[in-house]
């Protein structure tokens, strides 16, 4: 008796994170960096000031398009944006309390890292809240 088995599929890339202006640069950014993955911010991403100025519309499309994973505290982003959002194929994990100082947000997004990385395998558009301890979803077309 044979057995089949399948080949193993690759593993998908890993998440590449695209953090909003408002998350900083220090704190959050150094969740992803000190586990190994590659994040680019919104200074980066609009260099020379242009950060400031870029709307949000904007960035949803460009970081959809760039296939980057988006880290905000906006958690209004879908009543204000959702023609971009549906437009885009963008995966979105925003904070339930845009009020935490720096550390706190960076810890919040420690404590859900795992389930992070794990849902943003899956196809987008979605916006994903974080509170203290649960993950919920806010809105998928």
């Amino acid at each position: 008796m044979t057995s089949r088995s399948r080949p193993r599929q690759p593993d998908p890339p890993p998440p590449r994170f695209f953090v909003d202006r408002g998350l900083g640069k220090l704190h959050v950014p150094s969740v992803f960096r000190d586990a190994g993955y590659e994040v680019i911010l919104m200074s980066e991403l609009y260099p020379d000031g242009e950060d400031q100025g870029v709307g949000d519309d904007r960035w949803i499309s460009d970081v959809s398009g760039l296939g980057l994973v988006a880290l905000t505290k906006d958690v209004a982003i879908v009543r204000a944006h959702r023609g971009a959002l549906e437009a885009s194929r963008l995966q979105v994990f925003a904070l339930s309390n845009a009020n935490l100082t720096g550390p706190e947000m960076a810890e919040r997004f420690r404590y859900h890292l795992n389930r992070i990385v794990h849902r943003s395998r899956k196809p987008g558009p979605f916006v994903d809240v974080l509170g203290p301890r649960r993950i919920e979803r806010r809105w998928r077309p």
